[in-house]
C-alpha cells in the first residue's frame, strides 16, 4: 500500500541517477570483458587501466580515489586474464550483468515514481 504515495522528489532524483549511471557501468564492463579476449589488445587495456588507477589514487577527492581503485582493480582483472581467462572473463561477466540488473531495476523504480507523482 506505501507504492501508491508520491515518492520524494530527492529519493527520486537518486534513483535515476543511480539506474543509469548503473546501466552505464554494466555496459563498460561487458565492453572492456570483450576486448580482455581479444590478446594483445586485451594485456594493453589491462595495463592502461591499471596505470590510469594509480594515477587516481593520488587524487585529491574522495571521488578520485574510489574510481582510481575500481579501474585498478578491473586492469588487474584484465592482466588476470592472461593467466586465468575462463575465471577472469566469467567474473567480469557476471559484474556486468549485475550492475545492468540493479541499473534496470533502479529505473523501474524510478518510473514508477515519476508515475505515483502525475
Amino acid at each position: 500500500m506505501g507504492d501508491n504515495y508520491p515518492v520524494d522528489s530527492s529519493d527520486l532524483r537518486a534513483r535515476g541517477a543511480k539506474g543509469v549511471m548503473s546501466a552505464i557501468g554494466g555496459v563498460g564492463l561487458l565492453g572492456v570483458n570483450a576486448l580482455l579476449s581479444i590478446p594483445i589488445v586485451g594485456w594493453v587495456v589491462g595495463g592502461g587501466l591499471v596505470l590510469l588507477g594509480i594515477s587516481g589514487l593520488f587524487g585529491k577527492s574522495k571521488t578520485d580515489k574510489t574510481m582510481g581503485g575500481i579501474m585498478m582493480a578491473a586492469g588487474a582483472a584484465g592482466l588476470a586474464a592472461i593467466l586465468l581467462p575462463h575465471f577472469t572473463h566469467a567474473l567480469l561477466g557476471l559484474g556486468g550483468f549485475a550492475l545492468l540488473a540493479y541499473g534496470g531495476w533502479n529505473i523501474f523504480k524510478f518510473v514508477k515514481g515519476l508515475r505515483s507523482r502525475a
